[in-house]
């Protein structure tokens, strides 16, 4: 009803306009967490709390223009209270398969397929358990270090080209924020049940410097993921996948290798039990030798 009501006062509003839209969507994550570490083990309660805004107007030249904002607030109990409150909120006009888009921009090493778990988006397990999946993150070059839709901040503040024709997909996205500037980009191609992805990073921090390289699809009832990485000299290797189990539970697991002298192996195994309503039993556990840390976690996720 509220979607609705919205709607209805965006197209009072906007008199100039085609077709206008709010839609509301979002999650919640409850559970517990245990995560043992050399330094600090953190232990308790593991919640999250995500809604997001989508807003669309189209003009009488057939012009999209919308924006994305979200609202978030993330507790773990042993770690303290990570807050609540908007984001920075991302812009963009799109038309046909051309999207451009500024503010708080996706990324385009963010957005580049096989990055992430095929059938995951939290990656493995409840809350991800530090993405220890992702090729681009390293315990001797740093995680996290490109442009990212930003979830509980403001964001990196740049400007991002997406383009999709076909089978063909390419994202070129720019930053210059807090005296870090980032130059990314990636295309794709589809091709059966098959994804190749090249990306590419330049950044005036030395260490994000990056090149990486992704093949996914499917082999029998198997989403698998192969994804390689230059990160600024230290290469990291990463097999992941998922399969269904019956009708209602899938099963993600990987393993990731890190070169270099303070390199090592990382793996992971999560299960997830669909409950229906869009709500699932999620659980799982990943071990990092490099950092010697284990993680595990079990608890309800609800999308809405």
């Amino acid at each position: 009803m509220k979607k609705i009501l919205f709607a209805t006062t965006a197209l009072v509003a906007s008199a100039g306009v085609v077709a206008a839209d709010v839609s509301f969507s979002g999650y919640g994550r409850f559970g517990a967490i245990s995560i043992d570490t050399p330094g600090p083990d953190v232990e308790g309660i593991y919640t999250r709390l995500r809604l997001q805004i989508d807003m669309t107007t189209e003009a009488d030249n057939g012009l999209t223009f919308g924006a994305r904002l979200r609202h978030q607030q993330t507790t773990v109990d042993g770690a303290g209270y990570n807050g609540a409150g908007f984001n920075g909120a991302r812009f963009f006009a799109r038309s046909g398969g051309l999207e451009i888009g500024v503010g708080n921009t996706f990324g385009a090493i963010e957005f580049m397929p096989g990055v992430y778990m095929a059938t995951q988006s939290a990656d493995i397990g409840l809350s991800g358990h530090g993405f220890d999946s992702l090729v681009t993150n390293t315990s001797q070059k740093g995680y996290f270090g490109w442009d990212a839709y930003s979830s509980g901040g403001a964001g990196r503040d740049g400007v991002e080209v997406m383009y999709s024709a076909g089978d063909f997909g390419g994202h070129l996205s720019y930053s210059n924020t807090g005296g870090v500037e980032r130059t990314a980009m990636h295309g794709s191609y589809s091709f059966n049940d098959w994804t190749v992805a090249l990306g590419y990073q330049d950044s005036s921090v030395a260490t994000e410097d990056k090149v990486v390289l992704t093949v996914g699809g499917n082999i029998g009832p198997a989403a698998v993921t192969l994804a390689y990485a230059d990160n600024d000299g230290i290469g990291k290797f990463a097999l992941k996948g998922g399969v269904e189990v019956g009708a209602a539970t899938r099963v993600d697991a990987f393993v990731s290798s890190e070169d270099g002298n303070a390199g090592g192996e990382a793996y992971g195994l999560g299960v997830s039990h669909n409950l229906g309503g869009g709500s699932s039993l999620e659980a799982g556990f990943t071990r990092n030798d490099i950092t010697d840390t284990n993680a595990v976690d079990l608890g309800i996720r609800f999308n809405f």
